[in-house]
């Protein structure tokens, strides 16, 4: 019987079989492979990453004593997936820091980034062979969906027009389907219909959630291991620069022109960064955070109350609460 105590155990064996799955017999010697290798061990097995895709499988597996050994499968997965999501992201964005290291691209190059992350995509399904057919063919639908909303993403860039609606699905697409994928895989290896619609809806609510709250960290700062302003600087607009510029015409002006430039100073970052912060938006962002929150909690159904379930709730429950000062300032 899986234990909520145990977490650290389960994420341990996590770490593991991410580490046998990306370990190459040692007579392996060509260049290409031995790079790849580097490159998706340095973003995969980074001290910073939080894991929590895995944390959130293992909650999710003791609220319906779900079994484990499939269980870490699912969340080697999840972390595979989304890691190629990180490593092909950081060459569309240019990103050089992840996890408080350089990324794949900066540290290696672009080829290397978007070959390993390919690399991982085929090992997060691999590793899925010996479970339940709607797992793989679902997180197959995963990869698709996920891939959509990044395109999605990369046609808005440098839009000052840009719709929430448009950003929800950005964000449902690029986040929730990955927590929701995570929430059904678990019913799925559990054979729990019930538990596999709610963990599902609950995953794909709070994953709107979970990138709304990235988006307010790369506005606020602070320690995230990775640059502050980040959205600015990449033309991407989240949801406080989406409310920022629905607020103040003077600043969408200002940051059309911005996005305009081809390489824009850190300091004409940093003060449209401030300007953004003087609409209010991060104020309107934690608040509608807190009722994203409370409506995936809400989804959670016959399940909320759960051991498991309820260390869920305590969790993104506490991702609202640890805004409040510096949201404040």
């Amino acid at each position: 019987m899986m234990n909520i105590d145990d977490q650290h155990i389960f994420v341990e064996e996590v770490e593991a079989r991410i580490d046998q799955a990306l370990t190459w017999e040692p007579g392996t010697t060509w260049d290409d492979l031995s790079v790849m290798t580097a490159a998706a061990r340095h973003l995969c097995l980074a001290k910073q990453a939080k894991r929590a895709r895995p944390r959130l499988v293992h909650m999710f597996g003791v609220a319906i004593d779900a079994p484990a050994d499939p269980l870490a499968d699912v969340a080697v997965a999840a972390e595979f997936i989304h890691s190629a999501s990180l490593m092909h992201d950081d060459v569309i964005d240019h990103g050089t820091m992840r996890r408080n290291q350089q990324t794949v691209n900066a540290r290696w190059d672009n080829l290397t980034a978007v070959l390993s992350g390919d690399v991982l995509l085929s090992e997060a399904i691999y590793g899925l062979r010996r479970w339940h057919r709607c797992v793989t063919e679902e997180a197959l639908q995963l990869v698709a969906n996920m891939s959509r909303a990044a395109m999605m993403e990369a046609h808005v860039r440098t839009k000052t027009d840009v719709s929430i609606d448009q950003w929800r699905y950005i964000a449902e697409g690029k986040t929730g389907e990955m927590f929701q994928w995570c929430g059904r895989a678990t019913g799925w290896v559990a054979n729990n219909e019930s538990a596999t619609k709610h963990f599902g809806e609950f995953g794909r609510r709070f994953g709107v959630a979970f990138q709304m709250a990235d988006d307010l960290k790369d506005l606020l700062g602070g320690n995230i291991g990775k640059d502050r302003f980040a959205d600015i600087r990449n033309a991407n607009p989240s949801y406080p620069i989406i409310i920022a510029t629905q607020r103040s015409p003077a600043l969408n002006a200002e940051l059309t022109a911005l996005w305009n430039q081809t390489n824009p100073n850190r300091e004409d970052i940093a003060r449209i960064g401030q300007a953004i912060l003087d609409t209010g938006a991060a104020e309107a962002t934690h608040q509608q955070l807190g009722r994203e929150i409370n409506e995936a909690l809400d989804s959670l159904g016959e399940f909320r109350d759960r051991t498991g379930c309820a260390e869920i709730a305590a969790w993104v429950t506490a991702m609202w609460e640890s805004f409040n000062l510096e949201v404040a300032v």
